[in-house]
C-alpha cells in the first residue's frame, strides 16, 4: 500500500479535494479549501452573470440558522441524513445544471454574448467541482477569459478568472487579477477570501496569524466555520475541526446539495488523514447518498472501502469515479486494489495508464498536476523524476504539504541534506497536520547526520 500523500493545502486539489468546492479544488483545490459555488444566476447584466461565477470565493451562502450552543449539537444526527436535512433530489440538480450549460451554448452559437459566456464559465465550473471532468474546468477558464476580452475592466470577471486560476495552481496570474480588481472597487468580501485562499495554498502562514488565532473561536456563517475547521486540522485539533464542521452542518438550510455534500467530504478528509477509515466512511457514504455525481466523495469512499478490506465495493467505486473522470490518481488507486487482490498484472497495467495519463497532463497543466504526479512517482519508486517535480512544484508554493513532499523525495533520491532542510522548513511552519509524522524517521536520521557532523 502506497503511503498517504502529504496534503495538498489548496482546497482543494484540482481533483476537488480543496476542493474550496474549495474545492476549491478544485479545492481543485479546494483540498485542498473554500466552499462550493452554490447558485448560479441568469439575468441580463454582465454583472449578474459574472456574480455567478466568482466560485469559492463568491457563492452565495445558505440561509444560515442562529448560532447553536454546543450542549444541543447533539440533538442533530452527523452526518445528517437526505431524509433529515432535504435537499434537491440529485438527478433533477444535476440535469438542471446541464440543461443551463446546453442553453447559455445554444445562444453562445449563434450571437456572442459576453453575460451569457460568464454565466456558462459559472456552470461548467461548477459541474467540473461536481463531476471532475478537467474538460469542464479548462472550458470555463476560456470562456471567462473571452468574457475579459469583451469588458477587460470588469471586477467580478476578474475575481471569477482569479478564482479560476487559483484552481489550476496558476497563482501568479490569478495575484494579478486580483491586483487589477482591487483597482476597480472589487466586492471587499470576495476578494478577501480568494487572496485567503491563496495565502493557504501559497503557506503564506504568517499572512494568516488572524484567522489562526480566530480558529478557535465561534461563528454563526456556514463557510466561515468550515474555514476555521480547515484551520484547526492544520493545527493538529481534530476535536476541534469536527466540532465546527459540525456546527456548519447545524447552520445549514438551503436545498442544494453540493454545499453539504462538500462539507461531509471535508469531515470525513480530515478523519481519513488521520488513518480513521471507519470513522470517515459515514460521512463520505452521506455525501455520496447526497449527491451521487460528486467525484471526490465517491474516490474517498472508495479508499475508506479498500482500507478496511473491502476490496468488490472499493473496485465498484473506483471504476464508477474513473468513467466518470479518467483521473490518473484513481486509476492508480484501484491498481492498488487490484494487487491487494491478487491481481498483479491487472495491477501493473492500471499503474502504466496512470503514469500516462499524469505524463498527459502534465503537459497540458505543469503547475496543476505536478506535486500529484510527484506523489505517484514516489510511491513508484522514480524518485529521481519525483524529485524534480518536487521542487518545481515549491517554486508554485512554500506550503507544508509541498515541503514535506519535497523532504520525502529528496530523502528516497538519497539527497539527504535537502531532505533535512525541507523537514526543518515543515516543522518550522508551527503547524502539525497528521502528514507531519511522515517526516518523523527522516527526522531521527537528519539529528544523526548533524551528530555526525559536530563530531
Amino acid at each position: 500500500m502506497a503511503e498517504r500523500p502529504a496534503f495538498d493545502g489548496q482546497a482543494g486539489r484540482l481533483n476537488l479535494e480543496n476542493a474550496p468546492a474549495h474545492a476549491g479544488a478544485f479545492a481543485f483545490n479546494a483540498a485542498n479549501r473554500g466552499s462550493p459555488n452554490m447558485t448560479f444566476l441568469q439575468g441580463r447584466s454582465l454583472a449578474g452573470a459574472l456574480a455567478a461565477v466568482l466560485l469559492a470565493a463568491c457563492a452565495a451562502a445558505p440561509r444560515q440558522r442562529p448560532m447553536l450552543p454546543v450542549a444541543t449539537m447533539t440533538d442533530f444526527s452527523y452526518p445528517a441524513s437526505t431524509a433529515r436535512i432535504r435537499t434537491t433530489d440529485p438527478a433533477i440538480f444535476m440535469g438542471n445544471l446541464d440543461a443551463r450549460i446546453d442553453a447559455h451554448q445554444k445562444r453562445l452559437a449563434t450571437q456572442e454574448s459576453a453575460p451569457h459566456r460568464a454565466a456558462l464559465a459559472g456552470a461548467l465550473n461548477h459541474r467540473f467541482r461536481i463531476v471532475g471532468r478537467i474538460q469542464d474546468g479548462e472550458a470555463a477558464l476560456m470562456h471567462l477569459e473571452r468574457a475579459l476580452a469583451i469588458e477587460p475592466d470588469h471586477a467580478d470577471a476578474l475575481l471569477a478568472h482569479a478564482s479560476t486560476l487559483s484552481a489550476f495552481h496558476q497563482f501568479d496570474d490569478a495575484e494579478r487579477a486580483l491586483a487589477r480588481a482591487r483597482t476597480l472597487n472589487a466586492d471587499a468580501g470576495a476578494l478577501t477570501r480568494i487572496e485567503r485562499d491563496l495565502k493557504v495554498a501559497r503557506g503564506e502562514y504568517a499572512a494568516l496569524s488572524d484567522d489562526f488565532a480566530r480558529s478557535r473561536e465561534p461563528v454563526g456563517d456556514f463557510y466561515e466555520l468550515a474555514h476555521r475547521a480547515d484551520l484547526r486540522v492544520l493545527q493538529g485539533d481534530l476535536d476541534g475541526a469536527t466540532h465546527w464542521y459540525r456546527a456548519a452542518q447545524n447552520l445549514y438550510a438551503d436545498v442544494d446539495p453540493m454545499p453539504l455534500a462538500w462539507l461531509h467530504t471535508q469531515q470525513g478528509i480530515a478523519l481519513l488523514r488521520h488513518g480513521q477509515f471507519a470513522q470517515a466512511k459515514p460521512f463520505f457514504q452521506a455525501a455520496h447518498e447526497r449527491l451521487p455525481q460528486y467525484a471526490l466523495a465517491t474516490e474517498h469512499l472508495a479508499e475508506c472501502e479498500f482500507e478496511l478490506g473491502h476490496y468488490a465495493s472499493a473496485r465498484m467505486l473506483y471504476r464508477a469515479v474513473i468513467d466518470q473522470t479518467a483521473n490518473p490518481e484513481f486509476i492508480a488507486a484501484l491498481a492498488d486494489v487490484e494487487a491487494a487482490d491478487g491481481h498483479r498484472e491487472l495491477a501493473r497495467s492500471l499503474r502504466a495508464e496512470a503514469q500516462s495519463g499524469y505524463e498527459q497532463l502534465l503537459e497540458r497543466h505543469p503547475a496543476a498536476y505536478a506535486q500529484h504526479a510527484a506523489e505517484f512517482l514516489l510511491d513508484m519508486g522514480q524518485s529521481a523524476r519525483a524529485l524534480t517535480l518536487a521542487r518545481e512544484n515549491l517554486v508554485l508554493r512554500k506550503d507544508i504539504g509541498s515541503w514535506i513532499l519535497l523532504a520525502r523525495s529528496a530523502a528516497a533520491a538519497n539527497e539527504l541534506a535537502e531532505a533535512c532542510a525541507a523537514n526543518r522548513q515543515a516543522r518550522g511552519t508551527g503547524l502539525k497536520p497528521p502528514e507531519l509524522a511522515q517526516l518523523d524517521e527522516l527526522e531521527k536520521r537528519c539529528g544523526t547526520s548533524a551528530n555526525r557532523l559536530q563530531h
